[in-house]
C-alpha cells in the first residue's frame, strides 16, 4: 500500500493539500459544475472557491465544459479530468 503513496501524480497531490480544493475536486468528480454551484454547496464564499478552481484548472485537475451566458457575465461549469477520475 505504500508503494501507492509514492505513486500519486504530484498535480494531485498539490490539488489534495488544501481543504477547499479536495472538497471541490470531489463535487467536480461526481458532475460538472461552476464555483458559484461549488461555493453553494460547500457553503463558501465564491472567491475563495473561484480562487481554489483556478488552482485547480491550471494543474490540469480540471477541464472547462461549458459557459453560459448569465447577466452579462458569463459562468464557467468545469468536471474533473479523466486522469484524476482514473487515479
Amino acid at each position: 500500500m505504500a508503494s501507492n503513496l509514492h505513486s500519486l501524480d504530484p498535480r494531485l497531490a498539490k490539488a489534495l493539500s488544501n481543504d477547499v480544493r479536495a472538497r471541490a475536486l470531489t463535487l467536480l468528480a461526481e458532475g460538472a459544475k461552476s464555483p458559484k454551484q461549488i461555493a453553494a454547496e460547500l457553503k463558501l464564499d465564491l472567491r475563495s472557491v473561484a480562487y481554489h478552481v483556478r488552482v485547480l484548472k491550471k494543474l490540469g485537475c480540471i477541464e472547462l465544459v461549458e459557459t453560459l451566458p448569465r447577466r452579462g457575465a458569463v459562468e464557467h461549469v468545469y468536471r474533473a479530468a479523466d486522469w484524476v477520475l482514473k487515479a
